[in-house]
């Protein structure tokens, strides 16, 4: 009996899987936590599972993009995310819940198309749960596949920003929270948690906004927003 053949990306349905994103962002792993290691990984079903690298396959999704989207056409999200992340992580004073960030502050120069990177890096993760977890979503998963495709804003998917209540030794991510609210066959309703330090970034697919979410095609500014109590 011959082997299946390798599933095609989910981002450009052309070639082969083979690569696999990073669970949290490598770089926030190694800036977060240090590059020597060990780290401790922890699920529900199991804590301290030791790992030597942040390279270790536990810390990433099972293959699902090929190396063309993993590399070329979604570095630059990859990018700005790691600038974001290192200039709010860095901060001074500290953030704290009210604060207004001023991306025009950390990307002096294309500010709109740095911010639509950094939203389309968590079009790309939340993307990359969907398929490993075959969570079944209305509008389907070919509309985060033509956002990272065109280079545009997915209407469905945004961001709030706010203070992680966990330790600085953490870098991680909730549980999907799913729901079906219009009475279709997928779920039109995702939210999940992106932690590293002190910052956390609630990533949601929905067509209804919250008070404090952010979407690049409103503005380059966003408030650091009590996420706990939303």
């Amino acid at each position: 009996m011959g082997l299946g053949k390798t599933p095609l990306c989910w981002i450009c349905n052309k070639e082969p899987a083979t690569t696999s994103e990073h669970r949290s962002k490598r770089s926030d792993i190694k800036e977060q936590l240090g590059s020597s290691g060990p780290l401790y990984f922890h699920t529900d079903a199991r804590r301290n599972l030791k790992l030597q690298s942040s390279n270790a396959k536990r810390l990433k999704f099972e293959p699902s993009i090929c190396n063309s989207c993993n590399s070329a056409r979604t570095q630059p999200h990859d990018f700005a995310w790691k600038r974001l992340s290192g200039a709010l992580r860095n901060r001074h004073p500290p953030l704290k819940t009210g604060d207004i960030i001023r991306a025009n502050r950390v990307f002096c120069h294309a500010t709109s198309d740095e911010m639509l990177n950094v939203h389309l890096f968590f079009v790309k993760w939340l993307g990359c749960e969907i398929v490993e977890s075959s969570i079944p979503i209305a509008p389907s998963i070919e509309t985060l596949s033509q956002a990272i495709m065109s280079g545009r804003p997915h209407p469905n998917v945004w961001l709030a920003f706010g203070v992680a209540q966990r330790g600085k030794d953490w870098v991680g991510a909730s549980v999907v929270d799913a729901a079906s609210f219009n009475g279709g066959t997928g779920y039109d309703y995702l939210c999940r948690l992106y932690e590293v330090g002190a910052l956390s970034v609630r990533v949601r697919l929905s067509s209804l906004k919250l008070k404090d979410d952010w979407h690049p095609t409103f503005t380059n500014r966003f408030v650091i927003a009590n996420l706990v109590s939303e």
